[in-house]
């Protein structure tokens, strides 16, 4: 049975190469993806040798990485059966990496989406008053590689640049909890990115708001950097929910559309 693939450029937190590992990602994916409901036995260690051409050594260190990640656990009367989502490290690497690889749910696409909403505009009022003058420097770095990249052909360079921006400003609000989360979301970050990242001519309508969060950075106007983010991430997560129009519905309060 063929490993699932990770997200280019991004490792698995659990190494996939060795017997362990296989079991680790393959059996994960599976949970996560819902093939395994909760509470549902997984197949017994007979099957899971077979399955993955693995040892029992091998096959019982999977189970346990598994556990320790939230998705299984282990009882002498019950066996060995999948945990509830509830129960999951939804921040795991892995975890999220099965979650949004290679493709995620309308759910999960607007739980990001709110995510970044949450997130991102205070991360930008945090450079804009803490940045020192390295971190100022590689905001504008970035930018620059946006404008750089926003007309080339492939999209995957604009993707690259952009990410590469965002981080910046997380890097330049001196956080390191902060930084800590905004690096592991990367990881459905840069699977979801391409359903907003449509053309040359949408990319570069995006591009002012960016400059705003580099000048208001560069400028310490906290409130100017906050309110520019805000207005890109709240694009993005239009972006998102139109290529999922039945998920649109969710933007919608008792009043109609806001």
């Amino acid at each position: 049975m063929p490993v699932p693939d990770p997200v280019p450029g991004l490792p698995p937190a659990y190494p996939s190469n060795g017997r362990a590992g296989r079991v680790v990602q393959a059996l994960g994916a599976r949970i996560v993806r819902g093939e395994m409901a909760p509470g549902a036995a997984v197949p017994t260690e007979e099957q899971l040798v077979a399955e993955y051409g693995v040892g029992r050594s091998s096959l019982r260190e999977g189970i346990k990485v598994l556990a320790g990640k939230g998705l299984l656990e282990s009882r002498t009367s019950a066996g060995t059966r999948v945990r509830s989502r509830e129960s999951w490290n939804l921040l795991d690497p892995d975890v999220l990496r099965w979650r949004y690889h290679p493709e995620a749910s309308d759910t999960d696409v607007a739980a990001l989406a709110d995510l970044r909403v949450a997130l991102e505009p205070g991360a930008a009022r945090l450079a804009a008053e803490s940045a020192g003058p390295a971190a100022r420097r590689e905001v504008e770095r970035a930018m620059a590689d946006l404008w750089a990249t926003v007309d080339d052909p492939d999209p995957r360079a604009f993707i690259e640049a952009d990410l590469a921006f965002h981080r910046a400003v997380f890097v330049a609000g001196a956080n390191d909890l902060l930084l800590y989360i905004h690096d592991v979301i990367s990881v459905p970050m840069s699977a979801v990115r391409p359903l907003h990242t449509h053309s040359a001519g949408h990319n570069k309508e995006t591009l002012p708001a960016h400059e705003r969060v580099a000048v208001a950075i560069r400028r310490r106007h906290h409130r100017k950097a906050e309110e520019a983010m805000r207005e890109i991430v709240e694009v993005a997560r239009e972006d998102a929910l139109r290529e999922r129009p039945e998920d649109a519905l969710r933007q919608c309060g008792p009043e109609g559309d806001q």
